[in-house]
């Protein structure tokens, strides 16, 4: 049988990273190139192809034409089976090493820490000294082989493998439930947030419809003591759905409104990068993260 010709595969990664991360910027990011890149390869897909994958002119985020979608199904899946197969032949092959790892505090408690029992079953060859980081920190100054951040900013030397982008949506301890909580229609309720994320409460109100945009609220210094404020019954909090999870999951926390989501910062892992080398362990590490979210 005469196998189908292919384009180039510059062209196939930068298509899958956009149909997957939703916008070429975050594809950009994600690839080590400039946005203008990713169009460029876009474009030339699309003649390679001669069909259209995108509908109408370029914008920020470009909705998919009806082949842009059906490709997009068949090219991220063959991404993941190539990824799966490489990721179970390197893990095989894994040498002992341990990394460490800068993580913020908030993640580092209520994701990764709980996780690490999971990698090292999973990944015999890797183990990960955590060292939690807080808003304010020089982490560059701090010894490490990685460090997942959420700002956005990649240093001059490090390479960037992005991991997820957030989902928000607000969360309220059970007590607060009891005492009527969704009755009061969110108008008179608790709340709380962080000076290290000031918006993401106004921009959940502002989706769920509710009219306390900029009312004054109880502040604090950083994230997790407001969400340890919100747990002890202090508030309505906005938080990330992946650290929210397991406090859901025990009875802990609740969400107010499930189905009214914003999204989040980006959380990357970023690495000393050099030239022409593939650091193996960081590479089985993020490709790992990147399964549990």
């Amino acid at each position: 049988m005469t196998r189908m010709p292919l384009p180039p595969l510059r062209m196939i990664a930068a298509f899958e990273a956009v149909a997957r991360l939703g916008n070429r910027a975050a594809a950009a990011a994600e690839l080590n190139v400039t946005t203008g890149a990713i169009t460029k390869q876009l474009r030339a897909l699309e003649q390679w192809l001669g069909v259209r994958l995108f509908e109408g002119e370029w914008r920020a985020i470009t909705p998919m034409t009806p082949a842009g979608r059906r490709l997009a199904v068949a090219v991220t899946a063959g991404m993941e089976t190539i990824q799966n197969g490489i990721g179970e032949i390197m893990v095989t092959h894994l040498p002992a090493r341990e990394l460490r790892v800068l993580v913020p505090a908030s993640l580092s408690v209520n994701w990764l820490l709980p996780l690490l029992p999971q990698l090292e079953r999973d990944t015999p060859g890797l183990r990960l000294r955590v060292q939690p980081t807080h808003t304010g920190d020089d982490w560059l100054a701090m010894p490490h082989d990685a460090a997942i951040r959420r700002d956005g900013f990649v240093p001059e030397g490090y390479g960037r493998e992005l991991l997820f982008q957030e989902r928000l949506t607000a969360y309220v301890a059970p007590s607060l439930l009891a005492e009527g909580f969704r009755e009061r229609a969110l108008e008179a309720a608790p709340m709380v947030e962080s000076r290290t994320r000031l918006g993401d409460l106004d921009r959940w109100l502002a989706a769920a419809g509710v009219g306390r945009i900029g009312v004054k609220r109880q502040e604090f210094a950083h994230f997790y003591t407001a969400y340890e404020a919100a747990i002890a019954g202090g508030g309505l909090v906005v938080a990330p759905t992946i650290l929210a999870a397991a406090d859901v999951a025990a009875g802990r926390l609740v969400a107010v409104d499930a189905a009214v989501t914003i999204a989040g910062a980006q959380h990357a892992l970023l690495t000393r990068a050099h030239a022409g080398e593939i650091d193996h362990h960081v590479a089985v590490l993020a490709a790992w993260l990147r399964r549990q979210v």
